[in-house]
């Protein structure tokens, strides 16, 4: 009797394993079993996309559904989006839905059933998803679609922060059996190029240059700096960086290939402008969450980074800083090894109790990341910003999170690298900003000596096609002067003069003070520009609330270097503790000048 059961229960078994369970089907890897003798066979789990897609792919890797409409119902909608004022065509994002909320595609597009292996395609997104929201990207500005003959169908269409997101409401009751043709104008409110400047996604993954000159018209980016991350990934296969932009960019976008470095402890790196990968390339070094990669050492420290990238002329800045600053970000700018930090959004003053990979340092739940910038600043640290989306798959666009926008003056790779080294950037998922300081731009420093004070006459502005509340002048971390705008108010100035006895910095920022659903995973509309520096007397700034908080960082930082860093050798260990004893010094006299100045 218990040989029968025995032999029920591996037949039962046998057949459960060779049917596999459809709920778990999307969730498991492609195997192959391999047999006594060596030969391969098939496990028996479904076959799933490729995970790297050929350059010449158009359409989803896994296609989703398409809403049927009986032949009877059926209304078919030519159309075409152009400038209002020029008449030219424009490449765009579209959402088209009913009263019931039911997402119709273009012809050609299909709605994302699964985003997981959308994002494994690294070369072409023909539609993409927000929280669920889907979008069809319409490069080249014209498409087709079916829909039913009903009342209340929407076309929500999108095209870069110079123009409104703007939405059309259709009448197609009585209209089944029809072909309409329609003409949808948006109205540009500024135009950024004629200004010199360059809009930017510093930050994307998996794309191929391709696939990014395909995508950046839609949302109109100028310039995309494509990482790999790790030894295995097909953008270094298929597309190694050199100190050129990519030979498929074009006059007016700009595609090139540089490398992630990450480490889970100190943060991760965006490095732009390289010729030479930064050896070993690995996916991850220290100790991270993901319980599939195993622990490596820390090294290269992110300071030894930069020196490597700076032999090759490239620049490196700290990645994603607003919610994972890491141990790096400090010591790099204490050590003047560090070109700048990156905001993947630009709503500065979102707060969490401890970074992404748990790093604790003293009081981080009342001082957000955006917040520990302004103290490094105000210690006399020169830190720019740029932005970028950390796009991974179709579940972010370009430039849809956030996006620097860096003053050149040529429109090239190298005018693109010129213009961040001169530091003359913003950040922004909304609002264009502008600002000068006695006439001078931003990024610049402004020098007096003598008694003072001295006058610093300020000019600031703001133009916004996307709701916000302030814009703000920002002087030593402090608002200075803020302006309200009103729901439908596009435009604000500020005029203002400001006494300086010490040294200190500038910035403008434009906010909103709830997030918005319209923004890529309901962001919170925001701005910030990078600093107008002042020089009193030839001494840096000091601020002893701001050093007395990063003297503490600084301490977690030593003590996570002596206890629970991983290091390759005692000699590395030394160097790793020298350099950061070296950046506390740094915070310390920082905090010194601060108390001696102090009435």
């Amino acid at each position: 009797m218990n040989r029968r059961n025995n032999l029920l229960i591996a037949l039962l078994l046998a057949m459960a394993i060779s049917q596999p369970c459809p709920l778990l089907a999307h969730h498991q890897t492609p195997e192959r079993s391999t047999t006594k003798a060596g030969t391969k066979r098939p496990s028996g789990r479904p076959k799933l996309p490729p995970r790297t897609a050929p350059d010449h792919q158009t359409e989803a890797l896994e296609p989703g559904s398409v809403p049927e409409i009986p032949l009877t119902k059926r209304v078919i909608l030519k159309a075409v989006v152009i400038d209002a004022d020029t008449g030219e065509v424009l490449p765009h994002r579209v959402h088209i839905s009913d009263g019931e909320g039911i997402y119709y595609p273009p012809e050609g597009h299909k709605d994302i059933s699964t985003i997981r292996w959308h994002s494994n395609n690294v070369s072409y997104e023909p539609d993409t998803s927000n929280d669920g929201y889907n979008w069809a990207m319409i490069p080249g500005g014209r498409f087709q679609v079916a829909l039913p003959d009903r009342n209340e169908v929407r076309v929500r269409i999108s095209h870069g922060l110079e123009y409104p997101l703007k939405t059309f409401a259709l009448n197609l009751s009585d209209k089944a059996g029809a072909t309409l043709e329609r003409t949808f104008s948006l109205q540009r409110g500024i135009n950024m190029r004629e200004r010199g400047w360059m809009a930017a996604d510093t930050h994307v993954h998996n794309l191929t240059p391709l696939g990014a000159i395909r995508q950046m018209p839609v949302e109109a980016v100028d310039y995309v700096n494509l990482m790999f991350i790790g030894p295995g990934h097909s953008l270094l296969r298929r597309t190694p960086p050199t100190d050129k932009a990519s030979p498929l960019s074009t006059k007016d976008h700009i595609v090139a290939v540089s490398q992630e470095v990450r480490d889970a402890n100190q943060g991760h790196m965006t490095l732009m402008g390289m010729s030479q990968p930064i050896t070993p390339i690995r996916a991850f070094t220290g100790t991270s969450k993901l319980p599939q990669l195993a622990p490596l050492p820390n090294e290269p420290l992110n300071w030894e980074v930069f020196d490597r990238l700076h032999a090759q002329d490239g620049l490196a800045f700290h990645a994603h800083y607003l919610y994972w600053p890491g141990h790096g970000s400090a010591v790099g700018a204490a050590l003047q090894k560090l070109d700048g930090v990156e905001w993947l959004r630009s709503d500065f003053v979102s707060r969490n109790d401890r970074t992404r990979h748990n790093i604790s340092v003293p009081v981080f739940g009342r001082r957000a990341a955006g917040y520990m910038w302004y103290d490094m600043l105000n210690c006399g640290v020169r830190l720019p910003l740029i932005g970028g989306t950390d796009k991974m798959g179709a579940n972010r666009v370009v430039g849809g999170s956030c996006r620097t926008y860096v003053k050149v003056d040529s429109w090239s790779h190298k005018g693109f690298l010129k213009g961040l080294r001169r530091k003359e950037t913003f950040v922004t998922n909304g609002p264009l900003l502008d600002l000068a300081a006695n006439d001078q731009p931003i990024g610049t420093e402004l020098k007096f000596s003598g008694k003072g004070p001295f006058q610093v006459r300020l000019k600031a502005g703001c133009f916004t096609q996307r709701p916000i509340k302030f814009l703000e002048l920002i002087v030593n971390g402090e608002v200075v002067q803020s302006v309200n705008l009103s729901k439908d108010q596009k435009s604000a100035k500020i005029l203002k003069e400001i006494e300086f006895r010490k040294s200190g910095w500038v910035a403008l920022r434009a906010r909103h003070d709830q997030p918005n659903s319209d923004s890529w995973h309901s962001g919170v509309t925001a701005a910030h520009s990078s600093p107008i520096y002042v020089t009193v007397n030839k001494k840096l700034p000091a601020i002893a609330e701001s050093a007395r908080y990063l003297v503490g960082r600084l301490d977690t930082t030593l003590q996570w270097a002596e206890k629970e860093a991983i290091w390759s050798d005692e000699n590395y260990r030394k160097k790793a503790i020298t350099s950061f004893q070296q950046a506390r010094r740094f915070y310390q006299s920082a905090l010194d000048r601060a108390r001696s100045a102090a009435p």
